[in-house]
């Protein structure tokens, strides 16, 4: 039988799933009551736990289902007791026909029509799917003169602070008791047939839907698409596999995805992380080594950059005997192996891309971590279209964290509810400094793609400038640690090292750049006053060597 799992927002909910189970004499896998901001990570541990199916409700639900491949089964208020809950809004009003607006996740409630007929009552839905909606949809309420609000705890601090009078959407044991059937039918159905449960729980639905994603993290753009779709092929063979992602970690959700989706799925996956000037030869290959340890799981190897000549021998020696997969912090892979494992890894690389390439998915992302950091810390802002739109044309070589972190920053610290253009534009220049203009858009084709990524500025990034990102064979005996001109501009190393690559003067001057900008966190103003000249000459210098 399937394990399932029960996630609820709160301790009536608890309580209802607690009396059902008695009265059908049924057992859970388990259950928890969890916070909204954690519900994905808590979906995750209880997959990890053996969980096949979840019950959940409302937001958390929704969250569940977009984050993570697990069929869910959601708690949806009955009709009986939406009329209860109807009624007894009523009787806190004590008037005739008053105006009673529903503002809920569709999901959380069943066909409603005829009700407010029937009830008595002028009553107005307010049905989002979205999440990001939702307290937009309580607002609207609120501006509407509902006489009283019904709907979750989000809702109901948006009617308060308004000074509405607000009941709790809660859940009857009858709703309860639906889903615990459906998830045990649900259950019943995989454990008899070949179909997947997420197969059986999506029939009758739209076909148009999209697929359960291989990966567990929003995206919108084609180029990430590419990589996911790569990821997903290579994932059914043992041949081997070569994650590229200088900033970020979304390597870790390709890991998960690709070891989930493997013939190894039921063994372990072990990891292993190189460190820079050490050898990895004993902890992998030796008689505990990890090599042995996954000998039918997945062995994956992170920071591979860094792995001495000796172990990528004997790498390439059992690449062809293990389900491998390799992670490497940079794009410039080939400057750090030996010919031979660059031959082989080649063909199987899987180049994640940065934020910066991938700017379709800027507005969309930021719609996420908005409504996050609203939820997390109980906040109401909503950020304008152009807003949204604007933040597309920023740089942000930090990626994704640095975006969410914007985001946060914004959120935490803004003291007005709508967050408009000049909002977002004057904590970009408060935190990162520079000039921004449409020289910043990824879209407009100007923007160099480096081995760290488009437009290169390394106060975010470990460019192959950076003495953190030299290759093992460059060490400080033969190279100069921080002035070699080749370390910065991607020049060959033997070329340079053989005096086959001349060293210009615009090498020296774009290294000095780069240092400087370095230095002084990005900060053009800073920069140029150190240089000795004016920003217009900065930024002409930069467009010069490709720089923005």
């Amino acid at each position: 039988m399937a394990n399932i799992a029960l996630l609820v927002p709160n301790d009536e909910l608890f309580r209802l799933a607690h009396d059902a189970l008695q009265e059908m004499k049924k057992r859970l896998f388990m259950m928890k009551v969890i916070e909204t901001e954690s519900a994905v990570s808590e979906a995750r541990q209880a997959i990890n736990q053996g969980t096949d199916i979840i019950i959940a409700r409302g937001l958390q639900a929704t969250i569940i289902k977009q984050y993570t491949d697990i069929p869910v089964v959601e708690i949806v208020m009955t009709r009986q007791g939406l009329i209860n809950m109807i009624e007894k809004a009523k009787r806190v009003l004590g008037k005739e026909n008053p105006n009673i607006a529903l503002v809920m996740f569709k999901n959380m409630t069943c066909d409603m029509t005829g009700i407010g007929e029937q009830c008595h009552v002028q009553m107005k839905e307010y049905l989002v799917q979205n999440p990001e909606l939702l307290k937009a949809a309580a607002l609207q309420a609120v501006e509407d003169k509902a006489d009283l609000i019904i709907g979750g705890k989000t809702v109901l601090t948006i009617a308060d602070n308004a000074g509405i009078p607000a009941l709790f959407m809660a859940n009857t044991e009858d709703a309860m008791k639906n889903a615990i059937k459906e998830a045990f039918l649900l259950a019943d159905t995989f454990e008899n047939s070949d179909i997947p449960a997420h197969a059986v729980l999506e029939k009758g639905k739209s076909s148009g839907k999209r697929k359960e994603q291989f990966v567990n993290f929003p995206y919108k753009s084609e180029k990430m698409q590419a990589a996911v779709d790569l990821a997903e092929k290579l994932s059914k063979t043992d041949c081997p596999k070569l994650i590229l992602e200088p900033i970020g970690n979304l390597h870790k959700a390709f890991v998960n995805a690709m070891h989930n989706h493997s013939k190894h799925s039921q063994e372990k996956l072990v990891s292993y992380e190189c460190i820079k000037g050490q050898s990895s030869y004993d902890d992998l290959y030796g008689r505990q080594g990890r090599v042995n340890d996954s000998l039918r799981g997945t062995l994956v190897i992170d920071n591979f950059q860094y792995m001495d000549v000796r172990s990528q021998k004997k790498l390439l020696e059992i690449l062809m005997f293990r389900n491998v997969i390799l992670i490497a912090k940079t794009r410039n892979i080939k400057a750090y192996l030996i010919p031979e494992l660059y031959a082989r890894l080649s063909a199987f690389s899987i180049r994640i891309p940065s934020l910066m390439e991938t700017s379709e998915d800027i507005p969309y992302l930021s719609n996420i971590y908005m409504q996050n950091c609203t939820e997390r810390y109980g906040m109401y802002h909503v950020m304008t279209k152009d807003a949204e739109k604007k933040l597309q044309s920023f740089y942000w070589p930090g990626g994704r964290i640095q975006l969410e972190s914007f985001i946060e920053r914004l959120v935490i610290t803004s003291d007005h509810r709508s967050l408009k253009v000049t909002d977002v534009c004057e904590l970009y220049e408060e935190l990162y400094g520079g000039d921004i203009g449409p020289e910043a858009n990824a879209e407009s084709g100007k923007i160099p793609d480096t081995d760290y990524g488009p437009r290169a500025v390394p106060d975010f990034n470990r460019g192959i400038n950076s003495e953190e990102d030299k290759p093992f064979r460059l060490s400080s005996e033969n190279m100069m640690e921080s002035e070699n001109p080749s370390m910065s501009f991607g020049i060959d190393q033997k070329e340079a090292a053989s005096g086959n690559r001349t060293i210009t003067v615009g090498d020296l001057e774009k290294n000095r750049l780069i240092k400087s900008l370095s230095d002084n966190m990005g900060n053009r103003e800073k920069t140029a006053s150190e240089l000795g000249i004016s920003k217009t000459t900065l930024w002409r210098k930069l467009r010069k060597y490709g720089l923005l």
